[in-house]
């Protein structure tokens, strides 16, 4: 069977402004790109000339013990918009996700087991991560993020963290 996760790589990525929004639920990435979906459309970045549409998100980590008791999880959802880009409605923070240096990994067929194969994606990204000389970075310098597409009818899933160089 061939590996579904690719070996890691060091990447940079440039500054990136996005449209964010959180929820917090049972079923946060489902509720959340709903969401999401819907700002798309009515604040027109769907329609906006020349745009390429791009969706990452990754877990909300401030979650209450008394959420937890009900199984409720988050999930930050963000589409990457374009610099002169102004939205027709509310119901999405703009802001800026600096450049910054990662650590990336894909996972084929996320969603087959996601909370098997993506857990598992993140374990070896981070021990991919270290192997090549890096480090995550501290939890308030700490970004960590996934991007799903469609190639040729083959889902995927980079998953990327922010890393520093070891000394």
């Amino acid at each position: 069977m061939q590996d579904i996760y690719t070996g890691v790589k060091i990447v940079s990525l440039p500054a990136m402004r996005v449209a964010r929004y959180v929820i917090v639920s049972p079923a946060p990435e489902f509720d959340v790109i709903n969401h999401m979906e819907w700002w798309g459309e009515h604040s027109g970045l769907l329609g906006y000339p020349g745009y390429e549409k791009r969706l990452i998100g990754w877990d909300f980590p401030f979650i209450s013990d008394e959420q937890k008791k009900f199984g409720m999880r988050g999930y930050v959802a963000a589409y990457v918009v374009p610099e002169d880009f102004a939205p027709k409605c509310d119901g999405a923070e703009l802001t800026v996700i600096p450049a910054e240096t990662f650590g990336m990994l894909t996972i084929t067929e996320p969603h087959t087991a996601s909370f098997e194969r993506i857990p598992t994606g993140y374990q070896r990204l981070v021990a991919g991560v270290k192997a090549l000389g890096y480090a995550q970075k501290p939890w308030e310098n700490y970004l960590e993020f996934e991007e799903q597409y469609d190639r040729d009818g083959v889902q995927y899933m980079d998953v990327y963290m922010t890393v520093a160089k070891q000394a």
